[in-house]
């Protein structure tokens, strides 16, 4: 290994970094060191050309995910880097003018990722980089075919592999939604096609995924939404992961506004009015809204952003989100569904409710159940059904109205306080 890559890795020991983060800048840099041993430059002089060039070699000669690559191959490179410019071996970081999920994916989704970017919200662009990355690397795999040589039949074919990674069929749905507008882009605009394939794929008809008979998930929770109460959400906080200061703020914002985990992530600087309190949402299905919080949240705002907590993150100067992580410049939503579900259980109000497809065990308590403790404790404090549905984004009524059945022994109270015959 490269004598400087050595070096970094003893910092982050000494550092006292996870077991977990050293093996992966271990196995990213031995490969770096690998393929840097056969150039003829070194790692000084790298530029983003090269790292490119690195990336590519990696999917052909290293049997690694193409979803690691992005996560930990590069976050390792660019994290290495940084060192040699702390150090004052190089200028400038080369990943900095590295996409890296352009360096993945297919030329002809790459355009179709860039005007997705401009026009949708964080949360969908991460789920549409994701579905292309794992596209890519399936396509890539099979060595017989070009993106546009495909088939109705063999885009079924992704999906069945799909099926036989263990995937439900609500996430192969979402991860086949991805391929489909890129089809569609290449038809519709960029005429790259001449006949758009997934348009003759239905995956309900093909018996790939079966809409009709409830999942796992909807068997466990269709008697119950769990959702968290007062005494619960200042239990979390209490015993919530480090960091401390920020996991207290996104627990008890999340608590105040109801707000999806996919905003939460989203949310920019930009976006919060902080001497009116309020904050602008992009939500589901990029539909905007503005949404409010108490001034019981204004000190945990004010530590946070004034008093150079998130400043102390190395993604905070370049990144204009509110909640950064030590690895990126925005805390993403299984980061922050992590972060809940942990708070849970060390408050120990968490338990266990089925195993997904993938082996993976689902928990009672998620950022979800924040959620739906905003609105049962929004109707508790009496707010009107139309004006819940409108702050919490929902399309329809009925969506918010099954949040009624969970307060049945208030309404009755307030019945027999205001109705006919009450007592006041």
């Amino acid at each position: 290994m490269l004598r400087s890559a050595e070096a970094f890795i003893g910092e982050c020991r000494d550092c006292d970094y996870a077991e977990s983060t050293i093996k992966t800048h271990n196995q990213s840099l031995s490969s770096f060191s690998e393929w840097i041993a056969e150039q003829d430059f070194s790692e000084t002089e790298c530029g983003a050309t090269e790292i490119e060039e690195f990336v590519q070699w990696v999917k052909q000669r290293k049997p690694t995910p193409y979803g690691d690559i992005r996560s930990g191959v590069f976050w390792s490179l660019k994290k290495y880097f940084v060192y040699l410019v702390e150090e004052g071996e190089i200028q400038q970081n080369p990943c900095d003018n590295v996409d890296i999920v352009d360096c993945i994916i297919l030329d002809d989704a790459s355009r179709y990722l860039q005007r997705t970017r401009a026009t949708k919200a964080e949360g969908t662009i991460q789920n549409r980089e994701l579905g292309l990355i794992q596209f890519t690397e399936w396509l890539e795999n099979q060595n017989e075919e070009t993106l546009q040589e495909f088939t109705p039949l063999r885009l079924e074919d992704y999906a069945i592999h799909l099926k036989q990674k263990g995937y439900g069929d609500t996430t192969i749905k979402d991860k086949f939604a991805a391929v489909s507008m890129l089809y569609e882009f290449l038809h519709d605009k960029a005429n790259v096609i001449d006949e758009n394939p997934a348009e003759e794929v239905n995956l309900n008809q093909a018996d790939i995924v079966d809409y009709r008979n409830p999942t796992k998930k909807s068997d466990k929770l269709a008697e119950d939404i769990p959702y968290v109460t007062r005494e619960q959400k200042e239990a979390m906080k209490e015993h919530c992961p480090g960091p401390k200061t920020r996991n207290e703020l996104l627990i008890e914002l999340m608590w105040q506004t109801g707000l999806r985990r996919e905003e939460a992530a989203d949310i920019l600087l930009d976006n919060l009015d902080r001497e009116n309190r309020d904050i602008q949402i992009r939500g589901k299905n990029d539909k905007n809204r503005v949404v409010f919080y108490q001034p019981t949240l204004d000190t945990l705002l004010q530590i946070w952003l004034d008093s150079g907590y998130r400043q102390s993150y190395n993604w905070a100067e370049k990144s204009n989100h509110l909640f950064v992580s030590e690895r990126s410049g925005r805390l993403n939503p299984h980061q922050i569904n992590q972060v809940i579900v942990k708070s849970a259980k060390n408050a120990g109000i968490q338990s266990k409710m089925y195993t997904d497809g993938n082996g993976q065990n689902r928990y009672k308590i998620t950022a979800h159940s924040l959620r739906h403790g905003f609105a049962v404790q929004s109707l508790k404090n009496g707010m009107d059904i139309k004006t819940l549905a409108d702050i919490m984004g929902h399309e329809s009524l009925d969506t918010t109205k099954q949040y009624l059945r969970l307060i049945t022994d208030d309404l009755r109270e307030r019945y027999r306080k205001y109705g006919p015959e009450g007592t006041e």
